[in-house]
């Protein structure tokens, strides 16, 4: 766990040093999204090498259906509770008819790249059915190592965005409130679809592993790569599947969150996409004055997850 989060950590300062090169800033961002492609392959292949993961693959996805599903609702009603009892008074009302946008989706980001990655995991299960694929990934530690470049890459990329990291700086100390609220909300929701998976008999998960999972925040590939690493192919298409359905439902349901919920709703459910793929429809649904909100709830709840999730992980 340390050491994951200790080479992101390397990666900042380094990015930090170095902020004043493009050609660095750009590779990073270039490195993060092959990184990313590279572990998804893996982590497909190595799912369709798994007889049993394959046999429960129908109760797989129900399960993840369920915690991701789960993991909103929590994250929503704490947006709800931090916008009526701290948020409300000051903030200003959001905006419905903004059409500002920023899109700050790098190589990790983009709509697009969503569709890749599902159709990189797809096609490495067929890899992984089909051919001896799966023992050749078994053999080499190929997946952390590409987990260590992607760690290393995604500091890299954090530390060297200077203008983000002023625009964190300067938020009202009342502002972490809002990472807090979809971290706490994240555990809560999901331990809650957790108790309905053992009242019906769904899935054999333990709450550990949902905790894992909810602490993904959105962030599918890095939590889906780490759950896979530390509790099995199993665990790790749960926290896939659970935290692409998360930022799904945030880019489709931004609008409505923000009337139901507050400004906040939005903001708080794109977890660590707040940043990049869900934040052009954060902005049209709630106005271009909560882009350093976002940014704040993106930064926060990126940094953890390498810290949360195998923190839960590694109580399994």
């Amino acid at each position: 766990m340390f050491l994951i989060f200790g080479v992101m950590c390397l990666g900042m300062a380094v990015g930090w040093g170095t902020r004043r090169s493009l050609f660095l800033r750009q590779a990073a961002r270039r490195v993060v999204g092959i990184a990313i492609l590279l572990l998804m392959l893996i982590l497909g292949t190595e799912v369709g090498g798994n007889e049993q993961v394959l046999d429960r693959f129908g109760t797989v996805g129900l399960t993840a259906v369920l915690l991701g599903t789960g993991t909103v609702a929590g994250v929503l009603a704490a947006a709800a509770i931090v916008w009526r009892y701290s948020f409300r008074a000051v903030a200003p009302r959001a905006s419905s008819g903004s059409g500002a946008t920023d899109e700050r989706a790098d190589g990790s980001g983009g709509k697009w790249f969503s569709l890749v990655i599902v159709g990189l995991f797809a096609a490495g299960v067929l890899l992984g059915c089909r051919t001896p694929a799966a023992r050749w990934t078994g053999a080499w530690p190929l997946s952390m190592w590409a987990l260590y470049l992607l760690m290393l890459a995604v500091g890299m990329s954090v530390g060297s965005d200077a203008e983000t990291l002023r625009n964190i700086v300067r938020q009202p100390k009342r502002s972490l409130l809002v990472p807090l609220a979809s971290v706490a909300g994240s555990w809560v929701g999901v331990s809650a679809a957790w108790g309905l998976l053992r009242l019906t008999g769904i899935g054999t998960i333990g709450w550990t592993d949902a905790m894992a999972v909810g602490s993904g925040q959105g962030y599918y590939s890095l939590s889906g790569v780490l759950l896979a690493e530390l509790r099995g192919p199993e665990v790790g298409t749960v926290g896939l599947l659970a935290n692409i359905l998360r930022e799904l439902l945030t880019v489709v349901g931004a609008a409505w969150m923000a009337r139901r919920f507050s400004p906040l709703g939005p903001i708080c459910a794109g977890g660590a996409t707040a940043m990049d793929v869900s934040l052009p429809g954060i902005l049209r649904s709630c106005g271009p004055h909560y882009l350093a909100l976002a940014l704040l709830e993106g930064a926060i709840t990126d940094l953890s997850v390498p810290l949360l999730v195998p923190f839960f992980a590694g109580m399994g």
